[in-house]
């Protein structure tokens, strides 16, 4: 039976801003599995940044031919990834295992293959990757863990304060801007809150308030969500994003934060695997023109009630991913 004693973490080391939703679900799979979190510290560079010899050495898989036949794990270490690793190191030996997200069609399988193919496990958060990458033949000891809501934002739903009326944080949609330019036109005096990425920073902006600031956490930009009536979400892979992701369009956590704000929700997405494991049709509309988008729209801002998301986001939580992912590893 595999055991997990830890979990490793880059939060001690300059990374982007988007690495802290993986931080939150760290945070509540410790405390679910009763494993530390290990930071990473200045082996930072051996998994992002390795040096010519170390690339080197990986081409000819030296390093797994070492743990392949002279390391055998007792116990074994969590690492979250966004994106396939592009080398073999600590943080992807034979006793690690890995969870990858944002995996795209045109990433080098032989590579991944090569990095992996002693793990005694890998998971993928998005379904239809998982099922991608099982009907390619991929070898690897494949499983799928799919994303989900830190336990911690349950319950955030019951804010009376709404005073946005319509929000779109994140990824915006080229659709989804043009109908809300459309909507902003029928309906001028609309609160429509939308994030512009500057750098590394996102400057949040109001249509009636003006610059809102520039929001560095998640603490911020949850509590946003919660003054909000409608948010607008969409899928990766759609549109101009098609080439970047090679057509793969997985749920992201927005979905999940913005149900657990209390926010209706409309969006745009494709019927695929992922949308369809979660579920999502059953609390979100995905619309197709521009008068549909019209009629919900006004319809959810006619309503002052709150949804009740609870079912749906119970199914979700990062706590049930925890104990799924050891029943997982038992098989």
């Amino acid at each position: 039976m595999i055991k997990i004693s830890g979990i490793y973490t880059v939060r001690d080391t300059p990374r982007p801003h988007f690495w802290d939703i993986v931080f939150d679900w760290e945070d509540q799979m410790s405390a679910t599995l009763g494993v530390p979190l290990i930071p990473v510290g200045k082996k930072y560079n051996q998994i992002y940044r390795p040096n010519v010899v170390k690339k080197i050495i990986n081409r000819f898989n030296a390093y797994q031919l070492r743990d392949q036949y002279f390391f055998s794990p007792q116990n074994y270490y969590l690492a979250f990834h966004i994106g396939p690793p592009g080398v073999y190191s600590f943080y992807t030996r034979n006793n690690v295992i890995p969870i990858i997200i944002d995996f795209w069609r045109q990433e080098n399988i032989k590579r991944l293959e090569s990095i992996f193919r002693i793990s005694p496990a890998v998971f993928v958060t998005s379904r239809e990757v998982f099922n991608y990458l099982q009907d390619i033949g991929a070898k690897l000891e494949l499983k799928h863990l799919s994303l989900s809501l830190p336990d911690k934002y349950t319950g955030l739903n019951n804010s009376s304060l709404r005073d946005i009326d319509i929000i779109q944080m994140g990824r915006s949609n080229a659709k989804l801007d043009e109908y809300m330019s459309q909507f902003l036109n029928d309906f001028p005096n609309m609160n429509y809150v939308s994030g512009k990425k500057i750098g590394n920073e996102i400057h949040m902006v109001s249509t009636q308030l003006g610059f809102l600031g520039v929001f560095k956490d998640r603490e911020e930009f949850i509590n946003l969500l919660k003054r909000s009536r409608i948010s607008l979400v969409s899928a990766p892979g759609l549109d101009e994003d098609r080439e970047r992701t090679g057509g793969f369009s997985p749920v992201t956590p927005r979905f999940l934060e913005s149900a657990a704000c209390g926010c209706k929700l409309l969006g745009l997405y494709p019927q695929n695997d992922d949308f369809e494991f979660y579920g999502i049709k059953e609390v979100c509309t995905s619309v197709t023109s521009y008068d549909q988008f019209r009629n919900l729209a006004c319809e959810y801002l006619a309503q002052r009630t709150i949804p009740d998301y609870t079912s749906f986001l119970e199914s979700h939580l990062t706590s049930k991913r925890a104990n799924e992912l050891l029943n997982k590893l038992k098989n």
